[in-house]
């Protein structure tokens, strides 16, 4: 069976279809729904109005490219926000779309469960108003935490000052306290796939190069200061940075090599799969439980 899966980000709406537990896509809408949200508390309406309509454009891109059923969740832009749950009943009065708002746990779960492969694993999944790491194995999941940061609220606090950066990351990253050690350590999400992208120089993104890529800190590093050393008007030149994360990339570079640190690694394995093939499995195994029953 076909199934979309719609993931609403801080930064950006991504749409995945997917055919007997394989992606057949993934498609990408920049809607920033979580700028200034670091400020004033707000999801902005403009912003709010032009992710509720990249939505509902790709739900009905998934149901035309034949999904029996698509599942739409939002992370933690829309579950932090004062007016959240405004935005949530937008999308259902104008489009009758309903959005699944993930708790932190359940975040960092389908990071997880989406870029499980065997043994102990590890997840960072660094998004743009937080940041999620779980731990677990193949029977269980035993530790998550999600903290607010991300690299749209880092670029809101911090800019591109490594200082800065540097600073208030390790700061914040202490309250992750003790995690786990793990046999693999998988980063996922953009920013770890982009400053893959940059290192390569891919004009054509090649997710079958990023999938399994060994980042090291060096490498990150080489990313930050390459970035950094161009105006953001000048960034389009770069071979492999996209427009939509040219602003933000920097936040989390510094952010990643923290994150290694404090988990006293040298590199971490780049995933393509992440919280869409997470939360797919849960909804899947669901849907096939209401069609049995239906029977």
């Amino acid at each position: 069976m076909k199934y979309g899966v719609i993931d609403i980000g801080s930064n950006s709406v991504r749409l995945m279809l997917s055919e007997n537990n394989a992606s057949l896509y993934k498609k990408i809408a920049t809607t920033k729904i979580a700028d200034q949200l670091a400020f004033t508390g707000l999801l902005q309406k403009k912003a709010m109005v032009n992710t509720a309509k990249a939505v509902n454009e790709f739900y009905e891109t998934a149901k035309k490219d034949g999904a029996e059923e698509v599942f739409v969740f939002a992370t933690e832009a829309v579950r932090s926000a004062t007016n959240g749950d405004d935005f949530v009943k937008f999308v259902k009065s104008k489009y009758n779309i309903d959005i699944d708002v993930l708790s932190q746990k359940n975040e960092a779960k389908a990071g997880f469960y989406g870029a499980y492969t065997s043994g102990i694993c590890c997840t960072i999944d660094i998004g743009g108003a937080s940041t999620e790491i779980a731990v677990g194995d193949s029977s269980k999941i035993y530790y998550t935490k999600s903290l607010p940061i991300g690299v749209v609220r880092l670029r809101d606090i911090c800019g591109e000052d490594m200082v800065q950066l540097d600073a208030y990351t390790q700061g914040v990253i202490t309250e992750y306290g003790d995690i786990p050690k793990a046999d693999k350590v998988y980063a996922i999400g953009g920013t770890a796939s982009t400053i893959v992208a940059v290192l390569e120089e891919m004009e054509v993104y090649n997710p079958a190069i990023v999938h399994g890529y060994k980042l090291t800190k060096l490498g990150i590093l080489r990313v930050y200061n390459k970035i950094c050393s161009v105006p953001l008007e000048r960034r389009e030149e770069i071979k492999g940075l996209t427009k939509n994360r040219a602003d933000i990339i920097c936040g989390g570079a510094i952010l990643l090599i923290n994150i290694m640190n404090m988990l006293k690694i040298d590199f971490v394995e780049v995933s393509e799969k992440d919280n869409l093939e997470g939360y797919l499995k849960v909804c899947a195994k669901k849907a096939l439980k209401r069609k049995e029953k239906s029977l």
